[in-house]
C-alpha cells in the first residue's frame, strides 16, 4: 500500500509523491518516489521518475523544485514510513 500526495496539478497529468505505508519500503530500498510530468504536446506529457532512499534528500528536492507549493510544509506523513 502506498500514500499519494499531489505536488502540482498540470493540464493532462499531475506530479505525484508516493510514499509507502509505515513498516514498508519500495523495492530497491526507496522510501519515496516522485512522478513528474512535463508537457510534451497537446495529447501527452513526458513522465520522469525520481526515487529517494533518504528523507533528507527528498526534503531538499521538494524545497528546491516545489517552492510554489504552499502546503509543502504541512504535508501529513502520518501512517507512512516517514512518520
Amino acid at each position: 500500500m502506498k500514500h499519494q500526495f499531489i505536488l502540482r496539478e498540470n493540464v493532462l497529468t499531475d506530479n505525484v509523491l508516493e510514499i509507502p505505508t509505515k513498516g514498508y519500503i519500495f523495492k530497491g530500498g526507496y522510501i519515496a518516489i516522485i512522478k513528474e510530468n512535463v508537457y510534451l504536446n497537446a495529447w501527452q506529457d513526458r513522465e520522469t521518475v525520481k526515487k529517494f532512499r533518504k528523507e533528507n534528500s527528498l526534503r531538499k528536492y521538494l524545497h528546491k523544485n516545489y517552492k510554489d507549493c504552499e502546503y509543502l510544509d504541512d504535508l501529513d506523513f502520518t501512517g507512512t514510513c516517514l512518520e
